[in-house]
Protein backbone atom coordinates (compact mmCIF):
# COMPACT_ATOMS: atom_id res chain seq x y z
CA UNK A 1 0.00 0.00 0.00
CA UNK A 2 1.52 3.30 -0.68
CA UNK A 3 1.25 6.60 0.95
CA UNK A 4 -2.55 7.85 1.62
CA UNK A 5 -1.21 12.14 0.18
CA UNK A 6 -0.25 11.83 -3.41
CA UNK A 7 2.67 14.43 -2.31
CA UNK A 8 4.14 12.20 0.77
CA UNK A 9 7.71 11.88 0.68
CA UNK A 10 8.89 8.52 -0.19
CA UNK A 11 11.40 8.52 2.87
CA UNK A 12 8.69 8.91 5.77
CA UNK A 13 8.21 5.56 7.36
CA UNK A 14 4.76 4.21 7.57
CA UNK A 15 3.24 3.69 10.48
CA UNK A 16 0.43 0.89 11.90
CA UNK A 17 -0.32 2.76 15.22
CA UNK A 18 -2.84 5.26 15.53
CA UNK A 19 -2.65 8.72 16.61
CA UNK A 20 -3.30 9.66 20.09
CA UNK A 21 -5.21 12.43 21.08
CA UNK A 22 -5.59 14.05 24.16
CA UNK A 23 -9.17 16.00 25.71
CA UNK A 24 -8.85 18.32 28.36
CA UNK A 25 -12.35 19.20 30.00
CA UNK A 26 -12.55 22.00 32.49
CA UNK A 27 -15.28 21.60 35.31
CA UNK A 28 -17.48 24.47 34.75
CA UNK A 29 -17.07 27.28 37.03
CA UNK A 30 -19.34 29.90 38.25
CA UNK A 31 -20.34 32.02 41.36
CA UNK A 32 -23.90 32.13 43.59
CA UNK A 33 -23.81 34.39 46.69
CA UNK A 34 -27.25 34.80 48.50
CA UNK A 35 -26.92 36.49 52.09
CA UNK A 36 -29.27 38.05 54.68
CA UNK A 37 -32.99 37.53 54.51
CA UNK A 38 -32.04 36.28 51.80
CA UNK A 39 -30.58 38.48 48.92
CA UNK A 40 -29.30 36.31 46.24
CA UNK A 41 -27.83 35.87 43.08
CA UNK A 42 -27.39 33.15 40.68
CA UNK A 43 -24.63 31.40 38.77
CA UNK A 44 -26.42 32.86 35.46
CA UNK A 45 -26.93 36.73 37.33
CA UNK A 46 -30.59 36.27 38.39
CA UNK A 47 -31.99 37.79 41.32
CA UNK A 48 -34.98 35.90 42.77
CA UNK A 49 -36.23 36.98 46.02
CA UNK A 50 -38.31 34.30 48.57
CA UNK A 51 -39.26 35.30 52.15
CA UNK A 52 -41.44 32.68 53.16
CA UNK A 53 -40.00 29.88 55.69
CA UNK A 54 -38.65 26.63 54.20
CA UNK A 55 -36.06 24.86 53.29
CA UNK A 56 -34.52 25.16 49.85
CA UNK A 57 -31.95 23.97 47.16
CA UNK A 58 -28.90 26.71 46.19
CA UNK A 59 -26.49 24.07 44.54
CA UNK A 60 -27.84 20.80 42.85
CA UNK A 61 -25.44 19.08 40.60
CA UNK A 62 -24.45 15.25 40.42
CA UNK A 63 -21.45 16.29 42.80
CA UNK A 64 -22.42 19.06 44.84
CA UNK A 65 -25.53 19.67 47.01
CA UNK A 66 -25.75 22.94 48.73
CA UNK A 67 -29.39 23.54 51.16
CA UNK A 68 -30.49 26.64 53.18
CA UNK A 69 -33.16 26.75 55.49
CA UNK A 70 -34.98 29.92 55.94
CA UNK A 71 -36.98 31.13 59.19
CA UNK A 72 -38.26 34.45 60.25
CA UNK A 73 -36.62 36.65 62.67
CA UNK A 74 -36.76 39.53 64.84
CA UNK A 75 -34.93 40.68 63.39
CA UNK A 76 -36.66 40.59 59.77
CA UNK A 77 -40.42 41.60 61.02
CA UNK A 78 -40.89 37.31 60.56
CA UNK A 79 -39.45 37.52 57.14
CA UNK A 80 -37.22 34.65 56.93
CA UNK A 81 -33.18 34.98 56.62
CA UNK A 82 -30.86 32.32 56.28
CA UNK A 83 -31.06 30.51 59.30
CA UNK A 84 -28.59 27.18 58.16
CA UNK A 85 -27.03 26.09 55.04
CA UNK A 86 -25.66 22.30 54.48
CA UNK A 87 -23.12 21.46 52.09
CA UNK A 88 -22.85 17.53 51.09
CA UNK A 89 -23.04 15.48 47.81
CA UNK A 90 -20.61 13.03 46.40
CA UNK A 91 -17.69 15.23 46.22
CA UNK A 92 -17.30 15.41 50.13
CA UNK A 93 -17.65 11.23 50.05
CA UNK A 94 -20.69 11.40 52.18
CA UNK A 95 -19.88 13.93 54.68
CA UNK A 96 -22.20 16.66 55.34
CA UNK A 97 -21.36 20.43 56.73
CA UNK A 98 -23.89 22.22 58.41
CA UNK A 99 -23.23 26.00 59.26
CA UNK A 100 -26.15 27.74 61.29
CA UNK A 101 -26.56 31.24 62.04
CA UNK A 102 -24.81 32.93 64.84
CA UNK A 103 -27.64 32.12 67.35
CA UNK A 104 -28.28 28.47 66.00
CA UNK A 105 -26.18 26.68 67.15
CA UNK A 106 -22.45 24.20 66.43
CA UNK A 107 -21.25 24.29 63.27
CA UNK A 108 -21.09 20.25 62.16
CA UNK A 109 -19.28 17.98 60.10
CA UNK A 110 -21.42 14.53 59.98
CA UNK A 111 -23.58 15.62 63.20
CA UNK A 112 -20.49 16.28 65.23
CA UNK A 113 -19.59 19.34 66.39
CA UNK A 114 -16.42 20.94 65.04
CA UNK A 115 -14.74 24.67 64.97
CA UNK A 116 -16.05 25.09 68.56
CA UNK A 117 -13.60 28.34 69.40
CA UNK A 118 -13.08 30.71 67.47
CA UNK A 119 -10.70 31.33 65.65
CA UNK A 120 -9.76 27.78 64.60
CA UNK A 121 -9.48 25.45 61.71
CA UNK A 122 -11.22 21.43 60.35
CA UNK A 123 -9.81 19.39 58.26
CA UNK A 124 -12.33 17.73 56.80
CA UNK A 125 -11.87 14.05 56.43
CA UNK A 126 -11.05 13.10 52.74
CA UNK A 127 -10.11 16.30 51.66
CA UNK A 128 -10.73 19.59 52.11
CA UNK A 129 -10.48 22.31 55.16
CA UNK A 130 -12.96 24.61 57.24
CA UNK A 131 -12.05 27.83 58.99
CA UNK A 132 -13.82 29.83 61.38
CA UNK A 133 -12.23 33.49 61.31
CA UNK A 134 -12.75 37.02 60.83
CA UNK A 135 -10.84 36.47 57.38
CA UNK A 136 -12.51 37.04 54.62
CA UNK A 137 -15.16 39.52 52.00
CA UNK A 138 -18.47 40.43 53.34
CA UNK A 139 -20.14 40.82 50.47
CA UNK A 140 -23.06 43.60 52.22
CA UNK A 141 -21.59 46.63 53.32
CA UNK A 142 -24.12 46.89 56.47
CA UNK A 143 -22.65 43.86 58.03
CA UNK A 144 -19.66 45.64 59.02
CA UNK A 145 -21.06 46.96 62.06
CA UNK A 146 -20.46 43.30 63.73
CA UNK A 147 -17.88 41.64 64.40
CA UNK A 148 -16.92 39.29 61.29
CA UNK A 149 -17.06 35.71 62.56
CA UNK A 150 -16.84 33.78 58.68
CA UNK A 151 -16.75 30.15 57.93
CA UNK A 152 -14.67 29.66 55.15
CA UNK A 153 -14.72 26.38 53.07
CA UNK A 154 -11.82 25.00 50.60
CA UNK A 155 -13.21 21.88 49.75
CA UNK A 156 -12.78 19.04 46.61
CA UNK A 157 -13.14 19.81 43.34
CA UNK A 158 -12.47 23.23 43.96
CA UNK A 159 -15.36 24.10 45.68
CA UNK A 160 -15.06 27.73 47.96
CA UNK A 161 -17.85 28.57 49.99
CA UNK A 162 -18.14 31.14 52.79
CA UNK A 163 -20.53 32.01 54.80
CA UNK A 164 -20.89 34.71 57.57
Amino acid sequence: AGPLLQNAPADVPETTEPPTTTTTTTAPTGECTYWGDPHSKTFDGARPSFYGDGEYYIVTSDTVTIQGRFKGTKYTAGLAATNKVAVGGAFLNGHVITVPCLEGGDIEVDGVPVLTTFPSTYHVPGGGMITYSEEGKLVDGATDQWEKRIVNMHLPKGVHFQVF
